[in-house]
Protein backbone atom coordinates (compact mmCIF):
# COMPACT_ATOMS: atom_id res chain seq x y z
CA UNK A 1 0.00 0.00 0.00
CA UNK A 2 1.55 3.26 -1.12
CA UNK A 3 1.96 6.15 1.27
CA UNK A 4 2.46 4.04 4.40
CA UNK A 5 5.69 4.51 6.34
CA UNK A 6 6.82 0.87 6.32
CA UNK A 7 10.09 -0.87 7.15
CA UNK A 8 12.36 -1.92 4.33
CA UNK A 9 11.93 -5.47 3.08
CA UNK A 10 8.17 -5.77 3.64
CA UNK A 11 5.87 -5.45 0.65
CA UNK A 12 2.34 -6.33 -0.58
CA UNK A 13 0.66 -4.94 2.52
CA UNK A 14 -2.99 -5.75 3.17
CA UNK A 15 -4.68 -4.21 6.19
CA UNK A 16 -6.02 -6.77 8.65
CA UNK A 17 -7.19 -4.54 11.50
CA UNK A 18 -6.88 -1.10 13.04
CA UNK A 19 -6.45 -0.58 16.76
CA UNK A 20 -5.90 2.25 19.22
CA UNK A 21 -2.19 1.45 19.46
CA UNK A 22 -1.29 0.15 16.01
CA UNK A 23 -2.44 -1.06 12.60
CA UNK A 24 -1.96 -4.70 11.66
CA UNK A 25 -1.16 -5.72 8.09
CA UNK A 26 -0.52 -8.94 6.28
CA UNK A 27 2.78 -8.41 4.44
CA UNK A 28 5.37 -10.24 2.40
CA UNK A 29 8.75 -10.63 4.10
CA UNK A 30 11.21 -10.35 1.19
CA UNK A 31 14.12 -11.77 3.17
CA UNK A 32 12.32 -14.79 4.65
CA UNK A 33 10.16 -15.38 1.59
CA UNK A 34 6.89 -15.73 3.48
CA UNK A 35 3.85 -13.80 4.64
CA UNK A 36 3.91 -12.25 8.10
CA UNK A 37 1.76 -10.05 10.31
CA UNK A 38 3.28 -6.56 10.33
CA UNK A 39 2.34 -4.36 13.28
CA UNK A 40 2.87 -0.63 12.65
CA UNK A 41 2.46 1.56 15.72
CA UNK A 42 0.68 4.90 15.45
CA UNK A 43 2.95 6.66 17.92
CA UNK A 44 6.43 7.74 16.86
CA UNK A 45 9.38 7.30 19.23
CA UNK A 46 10.32 10.35 21.25
CA UNK A 47 14.02 10.57 21.96
CA UNK A 48 16.87 8.16 22.47
CA UNK A 49 15.62 6.78 25.79
CA UNK A 50 12.34 5.65 24.25
CA UNK A 51 14.18 4.28 21.23
CA UNK A 52 16.41 2.18 23.52
CA UNK A 53 13.41 0.97 25.51
CA UNK A 54 11.68 -0.18 22.34
CA UNK A 55 14.86 -1.94 21.21
CA UNK A 56 14.91 -3.87 24.48
CA UNK A 57 11.21 -4.68 24.01
CA UNK A 58 11.91 -6.10 20.54
CA UNK A 59 14.77 -8.24 21.86
CA UNK A 60 12.62 -9.62 24.68
CA UNK A 61 9.68 -10.18 22.31
CA UNK A 62 11.83 -12.25 19.97
CA UNK A 63 12.85 -14.31 22.99
CA UNK A 64 9.22 -15.24 23.65
CA UNK A 65 9.19 -17.45 20.57
CA UNK A 66 10.07 -20.48 22.67
CA UNK A 67 6.72 -20.28 24.46
CA UNK A 68 4.15 -22.04 22.27
CA UNK A 69 1.19 -20.12 23.69
CA UNK A 70 2.61 -16.77 22.54
CA UNK A 71 2.60 -15.60 18.91
CA UNK A 72 6.28 -15.40 17.89
CA UNK A 73 7.81 -12.02 17.08
CA UNK A 74 10.46 -12.49 14.38
CA UNK A 75 11.90 -8.99 14.09
CA UNK A 76 11.23 -5.35 14.80
CA UNK A 77 12.66 -1.90 14.65
CA UNK A 78 11.99 1.74 13.83
CA UNK A 79 11.34 3.17 10.38
CA UNK A 80 13.30 6.06 8.89
CA UNK A 81 10.76 8.54 10.26
CA UNK A 82 10.63 7.03 13.74
CA UNK A 83 7.67 4.68 13.53
CA UNK A 84 8.07 1.46 15.62
CA UNK A 85 7.14 -1.86 14.04
CA UNK A 86 7.07 -5.58 14.75
CA UNK A 87 6.92 -8.55 12.37
CA UNK A 88 5.08 -11.57 13.79
CA UNK A 89 4.15 -15.02 12.59
CA UNK A 90 0.89 -15.08 10.66
CA UNK A 91 -1.35 -17.42 12.64
CA UNK A 92 -4.15 -19.46 11.10
CA UNK A 93 -6.87 -18.85 13.65
CA UNK A 94 -9.52 -16.51 15.05
CA UNK A 95 -9.52 -14.04 17.89
CA UNK A 96 -11.29 -15.08 21.06
CA UNK A 97 -13.51 -12.05 20.49
CA UNK A 98 -14.78 -13.63 17.25
CA UNK A 99 -15.13 -17.04 18.89
CA UNK A 100 -17.25 -15.60 21.72
CA UNK A 101 -19.64 -14.03 19.21
CA UNK A 102 -19.97 -17.32 17.32
CA UNK A 103 -19.78 -20.25 19.75
CA UNK A 104 -18.40 -19.57 23.23
CA UNK A 105 -16.06 -22.26 24.60
CA UNK A 106 -17.44 -24.76 27.08
CA UNK A 107 -16.55 -24.13 30.74
CA UNK A 108 -13.92 -26.88 30.56
CA UNK A 109 -12.39 -25.35 27.42
CA UNK A 110 -12.43 -21.88 29.01
CA UNK A 111 -10.59 -23.08 32.12
CA UNK A 112 -8.14 -25.06 29.99
CA UNK A 113 -7.36 -21.96 27.91
CA UNK A 114 -6.89 -19.86 31.04
CA UNK A 115 -4.40 -22.37 32.47
CA UNK A 116 -2.41 -22.47 29.21
CA UNK A 117 -2.23 -18.67 29.09
CA UNK A 118 -1.41 -18.39 32.80
CA UNK A 119 1.51 -20.81 32.34
CA UNK A 120 2.80 -18.78 29.39
CA UNK A 121 2.53 -15.50 31.28
CA UNK A 122 4.22 -17.01 34.34
CA UNK A 123 7.22 -17.67 32.05
CA UNK A 124 7.23 -14.14 30.64
CA UNK A 125 6.96 -12.63 34.12
CA UNK A 126 9.99 -14.70 35.19
CA UNK A 127 12.15 -13.43 32.32
CA UNK A 128 14.99 -10.99 32.93
CA UNK A 129 13.94 -8.38 32.04
CA UNK A 130 10.40 -9.50 32.69
CA UNK A 131 7.69 -9.18 30.07
CA UNK A 132 4.26 -8.15 31.32
CA UNK A 133 1.41 -8.14 28.81
CA UNK A 134 -0.60 -5.24 30.22
CA UNK A 135 -3.75 -5.51 28.07
CA UNK A 136 -5.24 -9.00 28.19
CA UNK A 137 -8.54 -8.88 26.30
CA UNK A 138 -10.43 -11.24 23.95
CA UNK A 139 -9.02 -9.53 20.83
CA UNK A 140 -5.38 -10.33 21.78
CA UNK A 141 -6.07 -14.05 22.32
CA UNK A 142 -5.96 -16.15 19.16
CA UNK A 143 -7.50 -19.60 18.99
CA UNK A 144 -5.38 -21.50 16.47
CA UNK A 145 -6.46 -24.22 14.07
CA UNK A 146 -5.54 -26.79 16.73
CA UNK A 147 -7.94 -25.18 19.20
CA UNK A 148 -5.16 -24.01 21.51
CA UNK A 149 -4.92 -20.36 22.63
CA UNK A 150 -2.06 -18.02 21.74
CA UNK A 151 -1.41 -14.58 23.20
CA UNK A 152 -0.22 -11.55 21.24
CA UNK A 153 -0.15 -7.77 21.68
CA UNK A 154 2.28 -7.25 24.57
CA UNK A 155 2.34 -3.58 25.61
CA UNK A 156 5.18 -1.66 23.98
CA UNK A 157 7.08 0.94 26.07
CA UNK A 158 5.83 3.96 24.13
CA UNK A 159 4.85 6.65 26.61
CA UNK A 160 3.04 4.22 28.91
CA UNK A 161 3.53 3.38 32.56
CA UNK A 162 4.92 -0.15 32.71
CA UNK A 163 2.24 -2.63 33.86
CA UNK A 164 2.81 -4.90 36.85
CA UNK A 165 2.46 -8.71 36.89
CA UNK A 166 -0.55 -8.43 39.20
CA UNK A 167 -2.30 -6.41 36.46
CA UNK A 168 -2.06 -9.45 34.17
CA UNK A 169 -3.41 -11.71 36.93
CA UNK A 170 -6.48 -9.52 37.40
CA UNK A 171 -7.00 -9.12 33.64
CA UNK A 172 -6.75 -12.88 32.96
CA UNK A 173 -9.13 -13.59 35.84
CA UNK A 174 -11.60 -11.05 34.42
CA UNK A 175 -11.30 -12.63 30.98
CA UNK A 176 -11.99 -16.11 32.36
CA UNK A 177 -15.02 -14.78 34.23
CA UNK A 178 -16.35 -13.20 31.04
CA UNK A 179 -15.85 -16.35 28.96
CA UNK A 180 -17.57 -18.51 31.60
CA UNK A 181 -20.52 -16.24 32.32
CA UNK A 182 -20.85 -14.03 29.22
CA UNK A 183 -20.68 -10.91 31.42
CA UNK A 184 -18.02 -8.59 32.75
CA UNK A 185 -17.37 -9.03 36.47
CA UNK A 186 -19.39 -9.02 38.72
CA UNK A 187 -22.22 -9.52 36.21
CA UNK A 188 -25.47 -11.15 37.24
CA UNK A 189 -24.31 -12.54 40.58
CA UNK A 190 -26.94 -15.26 40.97
CA UNK A 191 -26.48 -16.48 37.39
CA UNK A 192 -22.70 -16.32 37.64
CA UNK A 193 -22.66 -18.31 40.87
CA UNK A 194 -24.75 -21.07 39.32
CA UNK A 195 -22.17 -21.44 36.54
CA UNK A 196 -19.05 -21.06 38.66
CA UNK A 197 -20.21 -23.27 41.53
CA UNK A 198 -19.64 -26.35 39.33
CA UNK A 199 -15.90 -25.71 39.74
CA UNK A 200 -14.82 -26.21 43.39
CA UNK A 201 -12.75 -23.30 44.63
CA UNK A 202 -13.24 -21.08 41.57
CA UNK A 203 -15.65 -18.67 43.26
CA UNK A 204 -13.15 -18.03 46.03
CA UNK A 205 -10.35 -17.58 43.50
CA UNK A 206 -12.35 -14.94 41.59
CA UNK A 207 -13.07 -13.26 44.93
CA UNK A 208 -9.32 -13.02 45.61
CA UNK A 209 -8.29 -11.91 42.13
CA UNK A 210 -11.04 -9.56 40.91
CA UNK A 211 -10.64 -6.93 43.60
CA UNK A 212 -8.82 -3.57 43.68
CA UNK A 213 -6.09 -5.19 45.82
CA UNK A 214 -5.85 -8.84 44.71
CA UNK A 215 -4.75 -11.46 47.22
CA UNK A 216 -3.25 -13.57 44.41
CA UNK A 217 -0.75 -11.27 42.70
CA UNK A 218 1.65 -13.65 40.92
CA UNK A 219 0.83 -15.44 37.67
CA UNK A 220 2.60 -18.60 38.83
CA UNK A 221 0.38 -18.65 41.92
CA UNK A 222 -2.72 -18.00 39.82
CA UNK A 223 -1.81 -20.85 37.45
CA UNK A 224 -1.29 -23.20 40.39
CA UNK A 225 -4.68 -22.29 41.84
CA UNK A 226 -6.39 -22.78 38.46
CA UNK A 227 -4.83 -26.25 38.25
CA UNK A 228 -6.21 -27.11 41.68
CA UNK A 229 -9.68 -26.06 40.54
CA UNK A 230 -9.24 -28.17 37.41
CA UNK A 231 -8.19 -31.32 39.26
CA UNK A 232 -10.88 -30.86 41.94
CA UNK A 233 -13.52 -30.81 39.20
CA UNK A 234 -12.40 -34.12 37.72
CA UNK A 235 -11.98 -32.61 34.24
CA UNK A 236 -10.46 -34.98 31.72
CA UNK A 237 -9.01 -32.70 29.00
CA UNK A 238 -5.19 -33.10 29.17
CA UNK A 239 -3.27 -30.12 30.51
CA UNK A 240 0.29 -29.18 29.54
CA UNK A 241 3.01 -29.72 32.08
CA UNK A 242 3.39 -26.96 34.64
CA UNK A 243 6.22 -24.46 34.07
CA UNK A 244 9.72 -25.14 35.35
CA UNK A 245 10.67 -25.07 38.99
CA UNK A 246 12.16 -21.60 38.81
CA UNK A 247 8.73 -20.02 38.40
CA UNK A 248 6.70 -22.42 40.53
CA UNK A 249 5.51 -21.05 43.90
CA UNK A 250 7.98 -22.02 46.61
CA UNK A 251 5.31 -23.38 48.96
CA UNK A 252 2.23 -25.45 48.15
CA UNK A 253 -0.96 -23.47 47.63
CA UNK A 254 -3.81 -24.55 49.92
CA UNK A 255 -7.20 -24.32 48.25
CA UNK A 256 -9.48 -22.52 50.74
CA UNK A 257 -13.17 -23.26 51.11
CA UNK A 258 -15.66 -20.79 49.69
CA UNK A 259 -16.96 -18.66 52.59
CA UNK A 260 -20.74 -18.35 53.06
CA UNK A 261 -20.52 -14.58 52.65
CA UNK A 262 -18.82 -14.82 49.23
CA UNK A 263 -21.66 -13.16 47.28
CA UNK A 264 -21.77 -10.18 49.65
CA UNK A 265 -17.98 -9.81 49.53
CA UNK A 266 -18.15 -9.69 45.74
CA UNK A 267 -20.84 -7.01 45.86
CA UNK A 268 -18.74 -4.94 48.29
CA UNK A 269 -15.62 -5.39 46.13
CA UNK A 270 -17.54 -4.32 43.02
CA UNK A 271 -18.80 -1.17 44.77
CA UNK A 272 -15.26 -0.35 45.90
CA UNK A 273 -13.92 -0.79 42.37
CA UNK A 274 -16.62 1.46 40.86
CA UNK A 275 -15.98 4.12 43.51
CA UNK A 276 -12.29 4.14 42.65
CA UNK A 277 -12.83 4.66 38.90
CA UNK A 278 -13.36 8.49 38.95
CA UNK A 279 -10.09 8.97 40.86
CA UNK A 280 -8.20 6.76 38.43
CA UNK A 281 -9.66 8.46 35.36
CA UNK A 282 -8.83 11.89 36.79
CA UNK A 283 -5.22 10.85 37.37
CA UNK A 284 -4.90 9.57 33.81
CA UNK A 285 -6.29 12.80 32.34
CA UNK A 286 -3.92 14.91 34.46
CA UNK A 287 -0.97 12.79 33.34
CA UNK A 288 -1.99 13.27 29.70
CA UNK A 289 -1.97 17.05 30.12
CA UNK A 290 1.46 17.04 31.72
CA UNK A 291 3.05 14.70 29.18
CA UNK A 292 5.07 16.37 26.43
CA UNK A 293 3.43 15.72 23.05
CA UNK A 294 6.28 16.76 20.76
CA UNK A 295 7.27 14.40 17.95
CA UNK A 296 10.84 13.68 17.02
CA UNK A 297 11.52 13.03 13.33
CA UNK A 298 14.19 10.39 13.05
CA UNK A 299 16.94 10.70 10.43
CA UNK A 300 17.07 8.10 7.65
CA UNK A 301 20.03 6.37 9.25
CA UNK A 302 18.12 5.45 12.40
CA UNK A 303 17.59 1.75 13.07
CA UNK A 304 15.36 -0.07 10.61
CA UNK A 305 15.95 -3.53 12.01
CA UNK A 306 16.94 -3.37 15.67
CA UNK A 307 16.67 -7.09 16.26
CA UNK A 308 16.16 -9.86 13.75
CA UNK A 309 16.03 -13.54 14.45
CA UNK A 310 17.47 -16.01 12.01
CA UNK A 311 15.09 -17.25 9.28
Amino acid sequence: MAGIDTPAGYTRLQRMSTGAEADLYQAWDERAGRRVALKLFHRFVRGRAEESAFAAHVAASVGLGATTAIVPVRSGGITATGRPWLALDLIDGRTLDDVLRDRPPSPAEALHHAIVLADALARTHAMRPRMVHGRIRPEVVLIGASGEPMLTGFTAPLGRTAPEPRDDVTALGALLFRVLTGDDWPGDIDRADRIISAWPGLSRLFDEVLTPVPAVDSMAGFAARLRQVWHASGATIPLPAAPGREITPASPVVLPATPPAYVWKRRIAAITLVAALPVTIGAVLLYGKLTDSWRLTMPPAVITGIVESGH
